[in-house]
């Protein structure tokens, strides 16, 4: 995890060798309900959010363009705790 001072929120740094990769897909619909447990810092394009809904938990991850547009994906539904050891894993760079 790298630091950058003046940032309160994590940084998700360059992947290590070897890592995880993930499988990133759409969302299948517009989701409001869902509360976000924790996130990645707003001052990179990409943010990551780690996100709680109807007992399962996954991984948002939200590309800003220069044009002030988004692209999200989202991770497969797991249990909470299955989720929150993949989200230490992206904060540890050791998966994308």
């Amino acid at each position: 995890m790298e630091i950058i001072t003046g940032c309160l929120s994590p940084h998700v740094s360059e992947v290590r060798e070897g890592h995880m990769q993930l499988v990133w897909r759409k969302p299948p619909k517009a989701e409001d309900r869902a509360r976000v447990v924790a996130w990645s810092c707003h001052c990179r394009s990409t943010v990551y959010e780690l996100r709680c809904l109807g007992g399962q938990s996954y991984i948002r991850r939200t590309e800003y363009d220069s044009d002030g547009g988004e692209t999200i994906y989202e991770t497969h539904r797991w249990p909470y705790n299955k989720a929150a050891e993949v989200w230490a894993t992206l904060l540890e760079s050791q998966t994308v």
